[in-house]
């Protein structure tokens, strides 16, 4: 009975085994794996789509990777938007695309499509904002040398003296860099130098620069012309333009200037107003910038320009004689531990005119104080008028002008009140170094009469005879030694 019971037992554990054992196997599904087998459908959960370097290391934000995530997918067409043909990559992998750096703003549609050979593809799309951005300029070109007195400054940091910019003075009116419809931005170098730049150039969008009027004869001043042009211009071709088009505009009249540019280096143009155009320069509120004739313009189509400025030679005659422009053409570049302030400009000045005919009333003239009186009185606020002058070598020439002095009672300095009018043998951009040389003159007074400020009856003319230097390269300079005020006016040089 015992054993009956026991076979019965042994038999129902095997049959029930074996039912269990036909359940499982019926429930557990055929192997799976990554491109489809045993699925259905292919599950696409997202993809990316990420700017970043080229494969030369440059980043301007139109280099952009697409990264699909999906399982059950044997590969994936990319569509990046921009009208080139699908991309077609395999199951993990990226694709690239170099968008055009033609626009600043740009959105594309990346359509991706995951494909398997057995299931049905399924699409994602994403809409992508690049900003195409601007490489910007490496170098800069050399500082300008030209002197502040001669240059009207459109752009520019000015010059270099013992390590710091010196700006320029004269600056045109108006100016306005965003004339144009090109991309327009700055650049400011480790050395503080900045560099314009003007980006998506082509043939149908150009840079410009908008200006007050300028009548070239009287760029500085009435009678006193400008006679060049200078700009400094650069372009990288594979990311800008290799030829360039200049115009200086003036309403409907555009005088030209072609270029071909040298591929990544800064080409220093002075060009001549009167020759270098396609017509003499009369006068211009504009200052173009376009792709030339048959001219490149690749990537960014990037312009860099630095240092425009139109300037004059040094002159042979003096200007600003009468001082009716105050202080202009007066001034030294520099003055260290000092001003290059040169006088206070006055209404006390002759009662001449500059062509040698009575007024019938004081002019325009400069004036020194006693806290402006240099010599043996020098300090920081102390005044040097300086003009630097191109003459001809080794010729005789006369400085005339005229002096007046107060006759107030005053503790005068030793020597007496006096006015110093000298002929230096050389230019200087420092002052200091001027002051240091006065005695390396051609030829100098000192004006001691002191009978009141000037009047009909009143003002000494002064006369100084000197022989020029071999360059012909001299500087006409004068300063105040006095308790009270006194003025100079119209100074000549002939």
């Amino acid at each position: 009975m015992n054993l009956f019971k026991k076979g019965i037992s042994a038999l129902f554990i095997i049959a029930l085994i074996a039912s269990s054992c036909e359940v499982d196997k019926e429930i557990l599904p055929e192997d799976e794996d990554s491109v489809g087998k045993g699925l259905t459908e292919i599950t696409f959960s997202s993809f990316t789509a990420t700017p970043g370097p080229d494969e030369d290391g440059m980043e301007d934000g139109t280099y952009v990777t697409v990264e699909p995530l999906a399982i059950g997918v044997d590969s994936y067409d990319v569509d990046f938007g921009n009208g080139d043909p699908v991309a077609t990559i395999g199951a993990g992998e990226s694709a690239s695309y170099d968008y055009p750096n033609d626009v600043e703003v740009a959105t594309y549609t990346i359509t991706v499509t995951a494909k398997s050979d057995v299931l049905e593809s399924v699409t994602q799309i994403q809409d992508l904002t690049v900003e195409h951005e601007v490489k910007a300029v490496s170098s800069a070109p050399d500082s300008p040398t030209v002197g502040l007195e001669e240059v009207l400054s459109i752009y520019s940091n000015g010059i270099v003296y013992d390590g710091a910019f010196i700006s320029y003075r004269y600056k045109a009116g108006g100016v306005d860099f965003t004339a144009g419809t090109a991309q327009q931005g700055e650049v400011t170098m480790e050395s503080g130098n900045k560099v314009m730049q003007y980006s998506r150039i082509s043939s149908e969008v150009g840079a410009s620069i908008g200006l007050d009027e300028i009548i070239v004869a009287d760029a500085f001043g009435t009678g006193v012309a400008a006679t060049h042009l200078h700009l400094d211009v650069n372009s990288a071709f594979a990311i800008g333009i290799d030829k360039l088009k200049i115009s200086l505009v003036n309403g409907t009249t555009e005088y030209d200037y072609n270029l071909d540019l040298t591929d990544g280096e800064w080409i220093s143009l002075d060009l001549d107003l009167a020759t270098d155009f396609s017509a003499p320069v009369v006068q211009f509120t504009e200052i173009k910038f376009e792709l030339g004739t048959d001219g490149m313009a690749k990537d960014a189509a990037t312009l860099n320009i630095d240092n425009v400025y139109l300037h004059k030679p040094i002159t042979s005659v003096i200007l600003n004689g009468d001082f009716d422009a105050k202080t202009d053409h007066w001034r030294f570049t520099t003055f260290t531990d000092g001003t290059t302030t040169p006088f206070g400009s006055s209404s006390d000045g002759s009662w001449t005119n500059y062509d040698g005919t009575p007024n019938g009333s004081k002019t325009k003239g400069a004036k020194w104080t006693a806290s402006q009186s240099g010599g043996y009185l020098q300090s920081s606020g102390s005044r040097y008028a300086y003009q630097a002058l191109k003459l001809a070598p080794n010729t005789a020439y006369t400085l005339e002008y005229e002096y007046a002095i107060k006759s107030d009672d005053a503790d005068d300095p030793i020597g007496g009140r006096s006015i110093v009018g000298l002929i230096l043998d050389d230019h200087y951009v420092d002052g200091a170094d001027a002051v240091d040389n006065l005695s390396s003159n051609l030829g100098n007074h000192v004006g001691t009469i002191a009978e009141g400020k000037f009047s009909d009856t009143r003002g000494t003319k002064v006369l100084i005879p000197f022989t020029t230097n071999d360059s012909g390269e001299v500087a006409i300079m004068f300063y105040a030694v006095t308790s009270v005020d006194a003025w100079i006016d119209n100074v000549k040089v002939y």
